[in-house]
């Protein structure tokens, strides 16, 4: 498990500490990350351009990512939401890192997937 993670950039030793080191534990809420629709909520927001709300989705990813350790979308979604945080948005911005959240979200959903 830990190779498939380190394509998604997970700091495995730090996260599994944050598991009390029980790695099917992690998996096992690593896999309710694949049911959660808050990327999905962010996508119809963002092209919706609906900013405010398409922040809220992001800042949950956000979270979500951080506390599970998927380094690999938590590195476009910090900049994309600091990028939704602010008037006048920057739509090109915007744009440039949600398509690098999605590509890194598709390879986290492959990846985890995979492990299921």
């Amino acid at each position: 498990m830990r190779e498939e993670l380190a394509a998604l950039k997970v700091p495995y030793d730090e996260v599994l500490e944050r598991f009390l080191g029980k790695e099917d534990f992690y998996l096992r809420i690593l896999k309710k990350f694949l049911a959660d629709q808050s990327f999905e909520g962010l996508e119809q927001k963002a092209s919706e351009k609906d900013w405010p709300e398409a922040f809220k989705y992001a800042h949950t990813v956000k979270g979500l990512c951080a506390n599970l350790g998927l380094t690999g979308i938590l590195d476009s979604v910090v900049p994309l939401t600091e990028e939704l945080r602010k008037a006048p948005y920057d739509e090109q911005a915007i744009g440039n890192y949600l398509a690098e959240a999605e590509r890194e979200y598709r390879k986290a959903v492959e990846v985890i997937t995979a492990l299921s």
